[in-house]
Order: structure tokens, then sequence, then C-alpha cells
């Protein structure tokens, strides 16, 4: 792609909603590659490359934004339901894989598998914990999940390990988000969480924070309803942050009411309506959003592409400038 193609882009697919937003950088389209076909939960490693499972395989991306991946090796065919994962998360250390079965009810598991572990000759085995899965997220060594039970009412379970012998252990921290599962993020001592679908008198897309160290260490699980509004967006799912303490959240409410759906979404948590709109594929699809620490880009998903987002640098942004002058001088 060109400059000038480049430029294109960015104006036909970037879209500031509210008052100039400060904290929001100018995320750039910059590229693209492939993600693996066929596959299904994807996640980025601490090294910056995908790592995603196309059923019970696991496979790694060769080198970040590249478009071969290699297969690191098999799990039992059991610990994956026919639909794929529901999540796929790298432990932030990179050694740690943790995947979402994607089955409902009480036998609902959450898996555990060390990356070195896999092996092309025979499935590794893993270690599992009873839990509804959607979508995950680490803090250090703990996995905070989102899902919900056989009464359909979703919540979020804090899932450590113990220390004699690295047992697997969850607990359920918040309770009463609606009527369908959403993301989960953390960025600091704040836990945010939304509403994917609407029920219980909550609306689709609601997003609340909540202090983590609060339900870490209250007794009995808290109310959804005692976060923080932070806003209302897509389906809240997935949620994430990017390195500046924005919140990404991606997904869509095809179905909820408020029909907003084709962009992945950017938001300034201190003025949520700030927000930046990124729709590279088109305004009819829903996006993955997730942030590569490594690379420092936007990695925004829809139909098998990966589009690449970054903050450009003097000289790129530079480059653009230059790029747009020639259309500004014959527009005078």
């Amino acid at each position: 792609m060109n400059v000038s193609m480049m430029a294109a882009a960015v104006a036909a697919c970037t879209v500031l909603t509210g008052a100039a937003a400060a904290q929001i950088p100018n995320y750039t389209l910059v590229g693209q590659f492939p993600l693996l076909t066929g596959g299904d939960g994807w996640d980025v490693g601490p090294d910056g490359r995908v790592v995603q499972m196309r059923g019970n395989q696991v496979w790694r991306q060769d080198a970040p934004g590249g478009g071969s991946y290699s297969l690191l090796g098999t799990v039992p065919a059991g610990a994956v339901s026919p639909f794929g994962t529901s999540f796929v998360r790298v432990s932030p250390g990179g050694g740690t894989l943790a995947f979402g079965d994607n089955n409902f009810g009480a036998n609902a598991r959450v898996h555990f598998v060390g990356l070195d572990t896999l092996s092309v000759s025979a499935p590794a085995a893993t270690t599992s914990v009873l839990s509804g899965n959607f979508d995950a997220t680490w803090d250090g060594n703990a996995l905070y999940v989102t899902g919900a039970g056989s009464d359909f009412v979703p919540y979020v379970n804090r899932i450590t390990f113990t220390n004699v012998t690295g047992t697997p252990v969850s607990s359920t921290i918040i309770t009463g988000i609606g009527g369908g599962s959403g993301g989960v993020a953390i960025f600091g001592n704040q836990l945010v969480t939304g509403v994917g679908f609407g029920g219980h008198g909550l609306p689709t897309d609601q997003v609340r924070a909540i202090a983590l160290l609060g339900v870490n260490a209250a007794p009995a699980p808290t109310a959804f309803s005692a976060g923080t509004v932070v806003g209302a967006f897509l389906s809240a799912s997935p949620l994430g942050y990017d390195r500046f303490g924005n919140l990404l959240v991606g997904g869509g409410d095809a179905f909820g009411g408020s029909t907003d759906i084709g962009y992945a979404a950017v938001v300034n948590p201190a003025s949520p309506g700030e927000f930046l709109r990124l729709s590279p594929a088109g305004t009819s699809v829903t996006y993955v959003v997730r942030f590569n620490a490594f690379t420092d880009e936007l990695l925004v998903t829809a139909g098998g592409i990966a589009y690449r987002y970054a903050v450009p640098g003097p000289a790129a942004a530079g480059l653009l400038l230059l790029a747009g002058l020639p259309a500004a001088r014959r527009r005078r």
C-alpha cells in the first residue's frame, strides 16, 4: 500500500466521535496480516506473535505481523467443544495458555497448558477447573473469566493456583451482569466488564468499572450494579486497554435493540463521549480489537484479517502530510 492509498484508507476508516480526545493517539492504519484459516480463539503473546487455536490444535505466528503459522501441538480433543474455544489467553510471561472449552452448563471448564509441553506427536495434558467461560484476561498469575452458570446469569470468576499442587481454584467475584456475558479487562486497579446481551433490567453494551482490590478482598461476590458506569459500547466484548489506558471495545449489538455495530472503539475513560471508531473492513461487520504491546499496535480483526493500527512517528506523520499536499493544492 503506497502513502497516498494509506492516507485515503485512514480517512475512510478512522472517525473521532465527540470533542478532541487528547488521550487517544492518532492511530493510523499501517498494514494487515491474515489470521489462521479455520481458527477460532486467538491472543497475542509477550513476543508480539499471535497464538491461535483451531479445534484442539495450537498454532503460533512465525513472526509478528507475518502471514505464516506453525503448529505447536495439540490438547486432548475433549478439552474443546465442537464450536471451538470461547477464548484463548497467553499468560503475561508467555509460558501458559488458558482457553475456555466453550461448553455451557455445570460441566463447562477453563483449561491451562504449558506452551513448552505442547507436541505434534501427542496431545499435551491440561489442568482445568469448572467455570462458565466466554472471555478472560490475565492479571499476574490470576485469570479473570466471564461466563454464566445453568441459571443463565453472567458472572466474573477469578481463577488462582494453589502453591502446593498448582491446581486451579475458581471463585465468583462479580454477579448479576445482565442477560449475557461480555468481556473483561484490567488496567491498574480497575476491572471492567460489561453486558453482552441485555436482561435483568440492564441494557446490552453497558460497561462498568470496579476496583479490583475491593472485589478480590470482599467476603461475598460484588454486584455488577455496584460498579461505576464507564459507557455503553457495542456488545461490550471483547474489552481491553492500550498502553495509554484507553479502553478498547469490540463486538456489536445486532439483536439487543441499539443496532450499535460496525466498528471497534477506542474510548477515553476520563471522557467516554470521546472515542475513536475504527472500521477497516466496513460498517456492516463486527470487530475484535486487541493491543499488541510488543509492536505497540492495535489489532482490529474481521473476516480472518488483522488490521494493524499504529501511532505514526515523526517521519511517518510527515509522509502522510506530504501525501495530502498535492490534493490540497489541486482543490485551491
